[in-house]
């Protein structure tokens, strides 16, 4: 019996490093929860009964990376000490349902908060304020290139680290992340810059590149990044949950924007994803793209549609 149908696929090491840190979190709340002594691991069996109890209150996306993480967690010590428990428990998690979790346009109460998207005022008021120099950070005029770049690009915040443009600035070469198990499109692809776009890709490279030269890790620009974009949502609106915006909301815009204005097959090429199932089920809809999108994308001829 194959107990862990992931464990024949590719992992980054990042990705192992995510799982059991999520898995360790959960493990760790509900230790607290039952009020177990410190440092004292839940039963596999009330693991598996938690899962089930808690579904309800989570978005799919949400039960999906808890199920996976501890899934992964108790196969591995499968694999090290042979225990048939942590087998046992790693196929109960595995089959447990989703079926009662929230639906997807529920607002929920971790980073599902975060909108899929900017509207188009939204976004320009969060570029004004991130820029204005009397009022934020250094970071935060860093963010608002960031926004600007990921909002005509759609990378993933990750994907800057790595980014270049070519020679002439017409192209952008990305290294695909969420490249292991056929994912993503590829290693790599290769978005076409417009002109009025470059100066911003540009820009944002040119911050990015100066802050690594200096000894920052990524890891550090990027949570100092949506640090100051936080900042900013709440200033401009307050703790308006609808208002709650990620850098990683640009690349669903960008997305939306993208879903207006040429096929499924090509959005998905852009976005770096394998499966053109993948934008249209968790990516921001059509009808969020901005005005000028839609407006483009209704002139059009309908074959080239």
């Amino acid at each position: 019996m194959n107990l862990n149908r992931a464990g024949v696929q590719t992992r980054t090491q990042s990705t192992v490093e995510h799982y059991l840190k999520r898995a360790h979190q959960l493990l760790a709340r509900i230790a607290d929860e039952m009020q177990l002594p410190e440092d004292a691991y839940p039963p596999p069996d009330e693991v598996v009964r938690y899962m089930e109890q808690r579904a309800h209150q989570w978005k799919w996306a949400t039960f999906r990376q808890y199920q996976a993480s501890l899934v992964y967690r108790y196969a591995r010590e499968y694999e090290k000490n042979g225990d048939p428990l942590f087998a046992k428990t790693a196929q109960a998690l595995r089959v447990l349902s989703h079926k009662t979790c929230q639906p997807a346009h529920v607002i929920g109460h971790t980073s599902s908060r975060k909108r899929k998207g900017i509207p188009q005022r939204d976004f320009e008021a969060l570029v004004a304020r991130l820029s204005n120099p009397k009022q934020n950070s250094d970071y935060a005029k860093r963010t608002a290139l960031w926004l600007a770049a990921a909002a005509v690009t759609g990378l993933r915040p990750c994907e800057w680290r790595t980014a270049q443009l070519n020679e002439d600035a017409t192209q952008l070469i990305v290294q695909n992340a969420k490249a292991t198990n056929g994912r993503a499109n590829g290693a790599s692809r290769t978005i076409a810059i417009r002109p009025e776009d470059a100066a911003s890709i540009q820009a944002h490279l040119a911050s990015i590149h100066e802050l690594l030269a200096r000894g920052y890790p990524f890891a550090h620009i990027h949570q100092c990044c949506s640090i100051a974009l936080n900042r900013a949502c709440k200033a401009l609106w307050g703790t308006d949950p609808a208002k709650r915006y990620a850098l990683y909301s640009a690349r669903h815009q960008f997305a939306a924007n993208a879903k207006a204005t040429t096929s499924q097959q090509e959005v998905a090429r852009l976005l770096g994803h394998h499966s053109i199932r993948t934008a249209r089920r968790h990516y921001a809809p059509r009808r969020s793209a901005w005005l000028k999108f839609r407006q483009a994308d209704d002139m059009a001829p309908k074959h080239e549609r």
